[in-house]
């Protein structure tokens, strides 16, 4: 489930088939990492976090799914429901396309809302990828934004890997939202041990403090380690 990338913490959450029926195949995730960063941004305040979710996959390529962790804004929890369709053009050549519902179930009413959707969509050919996932509703009520991103990734010796990704979100309501457009930017190195998977990232924006929410530093440099298992 490619679509995963875009939204949790460094290293990345492996999946596996725990059932399989008819050729379809449902797999488990679960992750703790010392902070859940999104495009560039902390939404656990530095803190801690934990994840995990649910992938049904179809043989034919059709996929949907369902994902959660703790935040630290309004509501103190993130689920996400996504439904797509990934495949090959040809050999080495492979896309994902697909729905994804960001929701906030326990933020408080009389504010903006917080929950949106988003329509992404992705190629990747030998280890690039280039990616774009446009709303009409962006968190906060922010009208409109689109988020394009490549991410290059190779693998290492001995189960390492490595990946770097840049990112550029452009917002219509950059004051509903809280900063000006700005860039993202990461370095991750993963390890496989036994059924676990070790990653350790460092994530950075172009954005300074007095442009991150007011004066914040959620948008600055920093270095997550996260451990993940497939289920």
């Amino acid at each position: 489930m490619n679509k995963l990338k875009e939204i949790i913490i460094g290293g990345g959450i492996l999946l596996s088939a725990v059932a399989s029926v008819n050729a379809d195949e449902l797999s488990g995730n679960v992750a703790i990492g010392t902070d859940y960063v999104y495009r560039g941004i902390s939404q656990t305040e530095e803190e801690a976090t934990i994840q995990g979710g649910f992938d049904w996959t179809s043989e034919n390529g059709l996929y949907a799914g369902i994902w959660a962790s703790n935040i630290a804004f309004d509501g103190y929890i993130e689920v996400d429901y996504y439904i797509g369709f990934a495949g090959s053009i040809n050999e080495g050549v492979e896309y994902d396309v697909g729905f994804l519902h960001y929701d906030y179930p326990n933020q408080d009413s009389g504010h903006a809302d917080y929950n949106f959707d988003e329509f992404y969509g992705s190629i990747s050919f030998q280890g690039v990828t280039l990616g774009l996932a446009v709303t009409s509703d962006f968190f906060g009520e922010s009208d409109s934004a689109e988020y394009i991103y490549i991410d290059y990734e190779l693998g290492l010796a001995n189960d390492f890997g490595l990946a770097f990704h840049y990112g550029s979100q452009d917002i219509d309501d950059n004051v509903a939202f809280g900063t000006p457009d700005y860039s993202d930017y990461s370095v991750a190195v993963s390890k496989s041990v036994g059924s676990f998977d070790l990653g350790l990232t460092w994530y950075d924006t172009d954005l300074s403090s007095d442009e991150c929410f007011g004066g914040t530093d959620l948008c600055d440099s920093r270095v997550v380690f996260a451990l993940s298992k497939s289920l």
